[in-house]
Protein backbone atom coordinates (compact mmCIF):
# COMPACT_ATOMS: atom_id res chain seq x y z
CA UNK A 1 0.00 0.00 0.00
CA UNK A 2 2.79 2.43 0.94
CA UNK A 3 4.69 1.55 -2.20
CA UNK A 4 1.67 2.40 -4.39
CA UNK A 5 1.21 5.76 -2.69
CA UNK A 6 4.90 6.60 -3.20
CA UNK A 7 4.69 5.61 -6.86
CA UNK A 8 1.59 7.73 -7.38
CA UNK A 9 3.20 10.81 -5.76
CA UNK A 10 6.33 10.48 -7.89
CA UNK A 11 4.22 10.20 -11.03
CA UNK A 12 2.31 13.37 -10.12
CA UNK A 13 5.56 15.29 -9.51
CA UNK A 14 7.03 14.16 -12.84
CA UNK A 15 3.86 15.08 -14.71
CA UNK A 16 3.79 18.53 -13.06
CA UNK A 17 7.42 19.18 -13.94
CA UNK A 18 6.88 18.08 -17.56
CA UNK A 19 3.82 20.29 -17.84
CA UNK A 20 5.66 23.37 -16.49
CA UNK A 21 8.54 22.83 -18.93
CA UNK A 22 6.15 22.50 -21.86
CA UNK A 23 4.31 25.65 -20.82
CA UNK A 24 7.58 27.61 -20.55
CA UNK A 25 8.59 26.56 -24.07
CA UNK A 26 5.32 27.86 -25.47
CA UNK A 27 5.61 31.29 -23.78
CA UNK A 28 7.15 34.14 -25.85
CA UNK A 29 10.78 34.74 -24.92
CA UNK A 30 10.64 38.53 -25.31
CA UNK A 31 8.03 41.10 -26.04
CA UNK A 32 8.39 44.56 -27.54
CA UNK A 33 7.10 47.34 -25.23
CA UNK A 34 3.80 48.87 -26.18
CA UNK A 35 5.36 52.37 -26.09
CA UNK A 36 8.97 52.54 -27.26
CA UNK A 37 10.66 55.94 -26.61
CA UNK A 38 12.77 57.37 -29.38
CA UNK A 39 16.40 57.65 -28.31
CA UNK A 40 19.38 58.98 -30.21
CA UNK A 41 23.01 59.57 -29.29
CA UNK A 42 24.47 63.02 -29.81
CA UNK A 43 28.15 63.65 -30.35
CA UNK A 44 29.48 66.70 -28.49
CA UNK A 45 32.35 68.74 -29.83
CA UNK A 46 34.36 69.78 -26.77
CA UNK A 47 37.02 72.48 -26.84
CA UNK A 48 40.35 71.02 -25.79
CA UNK A 49 43.15 72.56 -23.76
CA UNK A 50 46.54 72.68 -25.36
CA UNK A 51 49.16 70.41 -23.81
CA UNK A 52 51.65 73.29 -23.71
CA UNK A 53 52.44 74.61 -20.21
CA UNK A 54 53.25 78.29 -20.92
CA UNK A 55 50.61 80.97 -21.38
CA UNK A 56 51.20 84.58 -22.42
CA UNK A 57 48.43 87.13 -22.03
CA UNK A 58 47.65 90.83 -22.27
CA UNK A 59 45.02 92.60 -20.20
CA UNK A 60 43.23 95.91 -19.80
CA UNK A 61 40.88 97.14 -17.09
CA UNK A 62 40.37 99.52 -14.19
CA UNK A 63 42.52 100.23 -11.13
CA UNK A 64 40.96 102.05 -8.17
CA UNK A 65 43.43 103.66 -5.75
CA UNK A 66 42.19 103.66 -2.17
CA UNK A 67 40.74 107.11 -1.39
CA UNK A 68 41.29 108.41 -4.92
CA UNK A 69 39.81 107.94 -8.38
CA UNK A 70 39.74 105.02 -10.81
CA UNK A 71 42.00 104.92 -13.85
CA UNK A 72 42.74 102.49 -16.66
CA UNK A 73 45.38 99.80 -16.26
CA UNK A 74 47.12 97.59 -18.83
CA UNK A 75 49.81 94.97 -18.69
CA UNK A 76 51.05 91.49 -19.47
CA UNK A 77 50.98 88.10 -17.78
CA UNK A 78 53.17 85.02 -18.19
CA UNK A 79 51.91 81.82 -16.58
CA UNK A 80 53.33 78.35 -16.12
CA UNK A 81 50.75 75.59 -15.64
CA UNK A 82 52.31 73.01 -13.34
CA UNK A 83 49.26 70.72 -13.41
CA UNK A 84 45.67 70.98 -14.62
CA UNK A 85 44.76 72.70 -11.34
CA UNK A 86 47.90 74.55 -10.17
CA UNK A 87 49.66 77.37 -12.00
CA UNK A 88 52.19 80.13 -11.30
CA UNK A 89 52.00 83.56 -12.87
CA UNK A 90 54.01 86.75 -13.22
CA UNK A 91 52.35 90.11 -13.92
CA UNK A 92 53.64 93.51 -15.03
CA UNK A 93 51.20 96.43 -15.20
CA UNK A 94 51.07 100.20 -15.65
CA UNK A 95 48.40 102.61 -14.45
CA UNK A 96 48.38 106.16 -13.12
CA UNK A 97 47.51 108.03 -9.97
CA UNK A 98 44.32 110.08 -10.32
CA UNK A 99 44.95 113.32 -8.44
CA UNK A 100 42.49 115.50 -10.34
CA UNK A 101 40.16 115.88 -7.34
CA UNK A 102 43.06 116.84 -5.08
CA UNK A 103 44.28 119.40 -7.63
CA UNK A 104 40.83 120.96 -7.88
CA UNK A 105 40.54 121.31 -4.10
CA UNK A 106 44.05 122.51 -3.33
CA UNK A 107 45.33 123.91 -6.61
CA UNK A 108 48.50 121.81 -6.41
CA UNK A 109 49.67 118.30 -7.22
CA UNK A 110 49.95 115.59 -4.59
CA UNK A 111 52.66 113.63 -6.43
CA UNK A 112 55.32 114.70 -8.90
CA UNK A 113 54.94 111.60 -11.09
CA UNK A 114 51.44 110.19 -11.45
CA UNK A 115 52.53 106.97 -13.18
CA UNK A 116 52.07 103.79 -11.11
CA UNK A 117 53.93 100.61 -12.06
CA UNK A 118 53.57 97.28 -10.30
CA UNK A 119 54.54 93.63 -10.70
CA UNK A 120 53.38 90.46 -8.96
CA UNK A 121 54.43 86.84 -8.65
CA UNK A 122 51.36 84.73 -7.91
CA UNK A 123 50.16 81.17 -7.39
CA UNK A 124 46.76 80.09 -8.64
CA UNK A 125 44.41 77.15 -8.24
CA UNK A 126 41.55 76.14 -10.58
CA UNK A 127 38.81 75.69 -8.02
CA UNK A 128 35.79 74.87 -10.21
CA UNK A 129 36.68 73.50 -13.66
CA UNK A 130 33.62 72.89 -15.85
CA UNK A 131 31.95 73.36 -19.22
CA UNK A 132 29.60 75.82 -20.87
CA UNK A 133 27.19 74.61 -23.57
CA UNK A 134 27.10 77.06 -26.48
CA UNK A 135 24.89 74.82 -28.62
CA UNK A 136 23.56 71.26 -28.38
CA UNK A 137 26.79 70.01 -29.99
CA UNK A 138 29.39 72.57 -28.87
CA UNK A 139 30.86 73.02 -25.40
CA UNK A 140 33.61 75.27 -24.06
CA UNK A 141 35.82 74.39 -21.11
CA UNK A 142 35.84 76.92 -18.30
CA UNK A 143 37.18 77.35 -14.79
CA UNK A 144 36.83 79.57 -11.74
CA UNK A 145 40.17 80.09 -10.03
CA UNK A 146 41.70 81.60 -6.90
CA UNK A 147 44.98 83.51 -7.11
CA UNK A 148 47.29 85.47 -4.82
CA UNK A 149 50.88 86.45 -4.28
CA UNK A 150 53.50 89.09 -3.57
CA UNK A 151 55.01 91.94 -5.53
CA UNK A 152 56.00 95.58 -5.63
CA UNK A 153 54.15 98.80 -6.45
CA UNK A 154 55.95 102.00 -7.43
CA UNK A 155 53.97 105.13 -6.50
CA UNK A 156 55.54 108.59 -6.86
CA UNK A 157 58.87 106.80 -7.55
CA UNK A 158 58.69 105.03 -4.21
CA UNK A 159 58.64 101.22 -4.16
CA UNK A 160 56.11 99.63 -1.84
CA UNK A 161 55.96 95.93 -0.90
CA UNK A 162 52.58 94.62 -2.07
CA UNK A 163 50.47 91.53 -1.61
CA UNK A 164 47.43 90.72 -3.71
CA UNK A 165 44.60 88.19 -3.73
CA UNK A 166 41.55 87.60 -5.85
CA UNK A 167 39.55 85.37 -8.11
CA UNK A 168 38.83 85.01 -11.79
CA UNK A 169 36.88 83.25 -14.51
CA UNK A 170 38.42 81.76 -17.66
CA UNK A 171 36.97 80.43 -20.93
CA UNK A 172 39.04 78.22 -23.25
CA UNK A 173 37.90 79.33 -26.71
CA UNK A 174 40.22 76.94 -28.57
CA UNK A 175 43.05 74.61 -27.58
CA UNK A 176 45.49 77.56 -27.72
CA UNK A 177 43.35 80.63 -26.90
CA UNK A 178 41.48 81.71 -23.76
CA UNK A 179 39.80 84.80 -22.36
CA UNK A 180 39.44 85.63 -18.65
CA UNK A 181 38.15 88.11 -16.11
CA UNK A 182 40.14 88.95 -12.96
CA UNK A 183 39.17 90.67 -9.73
CA UNK A 184 42.07 91.53 -7.41
CA UNK A 185 42.77 93.40 -4.21
CA UNK A 186 46.24 94.98 -3.93
CA UNK A 187 47.40 96.07 -0.46
CA UNK A 188 50.49 98.10 0.43
CA UNK A 189 51.67 100.80 2.85
CA UNK A 190 51.38 104.40 1.63
CA UNK A 191 52.07 107.86 3.08
CA UNK A 192 50.59 109.92 0.24
CA UNK A 193 48.07 111.55 2.57
CA UNK A 194 50.73 112.38 5.16
CA UNK A 195 50.00 109.33 7.29
CA UNK A 196 51.69 105.99 6.75
CA UNK A 197 48.85 103.46 6.54
CA UNK A 198 47.77 100.35 4.68
CA UNK A 199 45.85 101.04 1.48
CA UNK A 200 43.55 98.59 -0.32
CA UNK A 201 43.28 99.03 -4.06
CA UNK A 202 40.90 97.23 -6.41
CA UNK A 203 41.78 95.94 -9.87
CA UNK A 204 39.27 94.59 -12.44
CA UNK A 205 40.65 93.40 -15.77
CA UNK A 206 39.77 91.42 -18.90
CA UNK A 207 42.49 89.58 -20.77
CA UNK A 208 43.29 87.27 -23.64
CA UNK A 209 45.90 84.52 -23.40
CA UNK A 210 47.81 82.27 -25.77
CA UNK A 211 49.29 78.84 -24.99
CA UNK A 212 52.67 77.96 -26.48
Amino acid sequence: MGRRVLTTVMAIVLLAGWGAAALAENLPQSEEPVIKPETSEQELSEAKIDTESLELGAFYGAYSMDGFGTTGVYGFRLAYHLTEDVFFEGTYAVTRFDQSTFQQLTGRSLVADDQVVYWNVDAGYNLFPGQIFLTRRKTINSTIFLIGGLGQTSVDRQDQFTFNAGTGFKLFITDWLDIRLDFRLHAFQSDLTGKNEMTYNLEDTASIGFFF
